[in-house]
């Protein structure tokens, strides 16, 4: 079969277009990769192009899958809800305002009440879940299904998924869902770095760096590609990695219309546009753009790969 003019998905011919069309954040060939347990890449040599008609079908199902998870949550709200006001009721059952037992009639079909621990033995919650399974349920998140150490821990987690960012940094415009995470990215202000590697001493601003670094010893590469055999230290490595697979660009210049992978190959290929040269050497002075020719400099002309390397923000004029 010709891997011409036709749909990828079912083989038709009807109102074609590109399947790496961007719709959003992501592109169509992204969105099908998520859902089915295809590799789709530019220029494998299968169809490139998909039907208006399958493109509905693929909103379909995203939209049947958020209508799922959408009522996924609100079931589990609802439910969490009733037992809190069956336990409110059990608990007001336990003691009256003045402190005694409150007067029931012999019709009244009241629980049996334990005087000891105020608990009572009705089935008020053995319908909902066992003993053992309430207690897991109660430190899970019924949104990502997520299990947390504590109650405290689930009720921070639980914003995350809010999209509420009460806490704000007082040097930038960043917000943040959690204290913690503002906490952390205090660090890039400061330049704290509180966590030490215990086998060559690099100290970093967050865990994850170094857990990351970690691995530069140990050799480990825990993720990999689905796509080819690479495997990669962080999980950023590896979704950038697939991103050159499949060709995706999400990140715009508003000067020239350039796209980009990442942030941070926009922010800089933005030094090209503003002449900005914000590492300098802290041995003979000279500014460059990047990081990595600054790297390239001290080793070629100074013949030193363990300079003191300085880093300032500021505009120059200065070219190499």
């Amino acid at each position: 079969m010709s891997s011409g003019n036709i749909c990828r998905i079912c083989l038709g011919h009807d109102s074609l277009t590109s399947i790496f069309h961007k719709r959003g954040l992501s592109m169509l060939s992204t969105q099908i990769m998520s859902l089915a347990r295809v590799h789709i890449t530019p220029n494998d040599g299968l169809p490139s192009t998909i039907c208006t008609k399958c493109i509905t079908k693929l909103d379909e199902c995203i939209e049947f899958i958020r209508l799922c998870e959408r009522s996924d949550v609100e079931l589990r709200l609802s439910l969490e809800n009733i037992v809190k006001k069956r336990k409110l009721k059990a608990e007001e059952l336990c003691v009256d305002e003045d402190g005694s037992s409150p007067a029931r009639t012999e019709n009244e079909k009241s629980p049996v009440v334990d005087e000891n621990n105020c608990e009572t033995t009705s089935d008020l919650h053995k319908d909902v879940y066992d003993k053992n399974d309430k207690k897991r349920r109660k430190q899970q998140c019924f949104t990502c299904g997520k299990v947390m150490s504590s109650r405290f821990r689930l009720k921070t987690h639980l914003i995350t998924h809010t999209g509420e960012k009460p806490f704000s940094c007082p040097h930038c415009s960043k917000c943040f869902s959690l204290s913690q995470n503002l906490k952390v990215h205090m660090r890039t202000h400061t330049g704290e770095k509180p966590l030490q590697c215990s086998v060559c001493g690099e100290s970093f601003a967050q865990s994850a760096g170094l857990a990351a670094h970690r691995r530069k010893h140990t050799g480990q590469m825990p993720y990999s590609c689905v796509l080819c055999p690479r495997r990669f230290r962080t999980v950023g490595h590896l979704q950038y990695h697939v991103r050159r697979h499949t060709g995706e660009k999400n990140y715009e210049c508003d000067t020239c219309n350039r796209a980009f992978i990442t942030r941070s190959d926009l922010k800089q290929h933005m030094l090209t546009h503003t002449g900005d040269r914000p590492h300098v050497c802290s041995i003979c002075g000279i500014r460059l753009t990047r990081s990595s020719h600054l790297k390239r400099h001290i080793q070629q002309i100074h013949n030193s790969q363990k300079a003191n390397v300085k880093v300032e923000c500021f505009k120059t004029n200065e070219k190499v």
